[in-house]
């Protein structure tokens, strides 16, 4: 299994600690993880609109 490494801009850690502790996802790997494969096609739609 191939792994890449995301890094998170400080002014966006409290965000993602707050959903961390409201969903009980343990880490922002998985958090991202999650995000990617829940919302990844819903972005590239929205970015894509004209």
């Amino acid at each position: 299994m191939n792994q890449k490494r995301v890094v998170l801009d400080d002014k966006h850690l409290p965000l993602a600690e707050s959903i961390l502790d409201k969903t009980g996802i343990t880490n922002c790997s998985q958090l991202f993880a999650i995000l990617l494969v829940n919302y990844g096609e819903k972005l590239v739609k929205a970015l894509k609109q004209d």
